[in-house]
């Protein structure tokens, strides 16, 4: 008799990936524990170290995968190369909309990147600087433009937007009365009024 396939090992990492979002997301990272994670793809715990190191290095995986996703969302826009205005609009909507799409994720994200420590706590401390000097970039590049007023402070501006739209992770509920595309449009168009001056202002 022989034993069937061995599951590819990618599909492997994405179902173990996946289970500790929800874990940890369910039960929070501190009394998640690797057995969790284990019993929730049909592994026995000491099989789980042929995919990881540790339950901090999953945490830091996961971290890892969603910059990734962030960065591309970067990349996308810049090469539309648009207006300030606009890149500011398109930026909060798509951003919104992928934390809508993934509040799992995002949340932990936010919320629990404080229990990484050594390199990967720089590294993510590093990713999350580069996701605030997007912002900062955008904003900058309006001011300059003549979009937004002169005394507006770019840094507090910057902090105020993040402060925004990552608080939709905070409210949002699945299955509301709203669809995720209007709130990400609702966010984008609020996004823009709160910072910027409206076409052809002065």
């Amino acid at each position: 008799m022989t034993s069937a396939p061995r599951e590819p090992r990618r599909n492997r990492d994405a179902q173990i990936l996946e289970a500790a979002v929800q874990i940890f997301s369910e039960k929070g990272y501190a009394a998640a524990s690797l057995q969790d994670v284990a019993d929730a793809v049909g592994l026995l715990k000491g099989s789980l170290y042929h995919y990881i190191s540790s339950k901090e290095s999953l945490l830091h995986r996961i971290f890892l995968e969603a910059h990734e996703q962030a960065r591309q969302l970067m990349d996308e826009l810049d090469a539309l190369q648009l207006p300030p205005d606009e890149h500011l609009r398109q930026w909060a909507r798509r951003l919104t909309v992928f934390y809508l799409e993934n509040p799992e994720r995002a949340s932990l994200y936010f919320s629990e990147w404080r229990h990484l420590t050594g390199d990967e706590l720089a590294e993510v401390q590093k990713q999350r600087q580069e996701f605030a000097s997007y912002f900062f970039g955008i904003l900058n590049r309006a001011k300059k433009d003549g979009l937004a007023r002169k005394d507006l402070d770019v840094k507090l501006a910057t902090f105020y937007l993040m402060a925004a739209i990552n608080g939709v992770l905070i409210w949002y509920r699945r299955g509301g009365s709203m669809s995720a595309s209007r709130i990400a449009d609702q966010v984008a168009s609020l996004s823009v009024a709160a910072t910027l001056l409206p076409r052809g202002a002065s």
